[in-house]
């Protein structure tokens, strides 16, 4: 059995932090249509009699690379917080990896909620304290 792992590797590595953000997002929501797709064939019985209902992690055929997303928000968090409007571009990048954390909440992964509300949460102290929400 082969797992399909989102994002692609190839993909992941390119372009700026903002594109490879967008490139988590999308991989993301391809990931949550995945899992919905694979929960709802096993509910109306469109899988075959031999395939496990899919209930665990270890009977999925996908996996979200977790390894790709830490990677960037590591370098996000490496980022310089100058007095130029660095920290604007650091809050906002915060901002859409929250996005991606609550696509990936959406995809039966409840427990993402606390990472995306701390994601949130520095957003808002790098932007001084005003209240910005996803």
């Amino acid at each position: 059995m082969t797992i399909v792992f989102y994002p692609y590797i190839e993909d992941a590595k390119q372009g700026s932090l903002m594109d490879r953000i967008e490139i988590l997002t999308e991989a993301a929501e391809r990931y949550k249509a995945a899992i919905f797709d694979a929960a709802a064939s096993v509910r109306e019985g469109e899988a075959p009699a031999n395939t496990p209902k899919v209930s665990v992690p270890r009977d999925l055929t996908i996996s979200f690379n977790w390894e790709e997303i830490a990677d960037v928000l590591f370098e996000v968090r490496a980022l310089p917080e100058g007095p130029n409007g660095d920290k604007a571009k650091k809050a906002a990048l915060l901002t859409k990896l929250a996005e991606v954390y609550e696509v990936l909440r959406a995809a039966r992964m409840s427990k993402l909620e606390a990472v995306r509300i701390a994601l949130m949460s520095e957003a808002n102290q790098l932007l001084g304290g005003t209240l910005r929400t996803v």
